[in-house]
């Protein structure tokens, strides 16, 4: 008996000293479109945070981002989620949030992101009171201005610090030949542009388009003067055409800078890569990027911005702790500003965007941080309806009747199409 339990704790020491094996780590997909400079700022942090986490893999996946979306909506919709992180357009949340395909961001952090985020980049991952993502930039299409340095230089004149300099300046510049535009004095006609530009005129002449609802009211009087202000620019001072709402897919208006066609445009930070990429221009060189001046001298800046870039965990994913450990890695301050000066993005927290090694890691963004703080959610909507019946109602106007009554007609109209066409969220 004593040889036997003797034995059996041999065996017991035995068996306790062998190497125990460690737990499989869980493996998370991540979904993002692709996007060079993007891809390789989020390959690095996937390493990074694999060393720090090793019970957990990434298998980080991009797809074209002409295909992305529907991809996502597939996956999410289906209710078989392909991912465990998806990176999506903050407005595309509105209807994944709404069908409860997503889940929810975690109490504490987001209670840390309504603390330190901006208001705009949260506005659409938030639905029936409670966060459904996390935001990764701050999407702005106001604020900053693309100009053409070497034709300024040639011209003799310096950049605009009124409206009305810029106003006055691209009537004396812009050469029209019949219906050819052969010099735009100032481009601010895509459909984001001219969006937040009317939107920011409202907002900036003391008005409020954005109604408790959500729905939007085009018929206050804010609204129908700066639709006339916009339409005269180019219908009556020809400062601009039609060329880029018309014809975006080969026509943008940081496309015409480029090509030594117009002297500048308002444009979000995102068409620098691309101005130096794509057309091997040099900033400080060939282009600058400047501060859009205030509509009206001595008034906040204020403006709408639409939820940018985000990232969510879909509701039914096996690895939903893992999933958020993540996501909120990657939103950690120290990261999120790594990752936006590698992405040339404005930062979605008001920590990083004045974080003094943001600014010195992208000065090139000074021209637009001082004016985050007066911006406001656009509005719980389909951004895309809007900016689709406001371009097709200014178009009609700058190539019709532009009258002052024809103005209030097409505000109602757009406002009454507008109500039938967009679904509250």
């Amino acid at each position: 008996m004593k040889k036997f339990l003797h034995l059996s704790l041999v065996l017991i020491l035995c068996f306790s000293l062998l190497p125990v094996s460690a737990a499989e780590p869980v493996t998370i997909k991540f979904w993002t479109h692709i996007n060079e400079a993007w891809n390789a700022s989020y390959e690095e942090l996937v390493a990074e945070f694999e060393q720090a986490n090793p019970d957990i893999k990434v298998d980080y996946q991009r797809f074209p981002y002409g295909e992305f979306e529907a991809k996502i909506q597939t996956s999410l919709m289906a209710g078989n989620a392909a991912a465990d992180v998806y990176e999506v357009w903050g407005g595309w949340v509105l209807d994944f949030a709404s069908q409860g395909v997503l889940s929810e961001t975690p109490a504490k952090f987001a209670a840390e992101l309504e603390d330190d985020a901006y208001a705009p980049v949260l506005g659409a991952l938030k639905h029936e009171g409670k966060y459904y993502g996390a935001p990764v930039e701050f999407n702005i299409e106001y604020g900053g201005m693309v100009v053409n340095k070497k034709l300024y230089d040639e011209a003799g004149m310096t950049y605009p610090t009124t409206w009305a300099q810029l106003i006055e300046d691209a009537k004396k510049v812009a050469v029209k030949d019949g219906e050819v535009m052969k010099m735009r004095g100032f481009g601010f006609s895509t459909p984001d542009t001219l969006t937040s530009n009317f939107l920011a005129l409202i907002l900036q002449s003391g008005g409020q388009y954005l109604k408790e609802d959500g729905s939007v009211d085009f018929t206050i009087p804010e609204a129908t003067a700066a639709m006339k202000q916009l339409v005269a620019y180019t219908a009556d001072d020809h400062i601009n055409n039609l060329d880029t709402l018309t014809n975006q897919d080969t026509q943008d208006d940081h496309m015409m800078v480029a090509l030594d066609e117009s002297f500048g445009c308002v444009r979000g930070p995102w068409v620098l890569s691309d101005l130096e990429q794509s057309y091997g221009l040099t900033m400080g060189v060939d282009f600058e990027y400047i501060s859009q001046p205030p509509f009206f001298e001595g008034v906040e800046q204020k403006f709408a911005a639409e939820t940018g870039w985000s990232l969510c965990v879909p509701k039914n994913t096996a690895a939903e702790e893992a999933a958020w450990r993540f996501v909120e890695f990657l939103n950690q301050p120290d990261v999120l500003l790594r990752h936006n000066i590698a992405c040339a993005q404005v930062p979605p927290r008001r920590s990083v965007a004045n974080d003094p090694d943001y600014i010195a890691g992208a000065p090139y963004m000074l021209p637009l941080l001082d004016k985050l703080q007066y911006a406001q959610f656009i509005g719980p909507f389909n951004t895309d309806i809007l900016k689709d019946y406001l371009k097709q109602t200014y178009m009609n106007l700058v190539i019709g009747d532009h009258s002052d009554e024809a103005i209030q007609d097409a505000c109602v109209k757009l406002t009454e199409d507008l109500a039938q066409a967009m679904k509250i969220y």
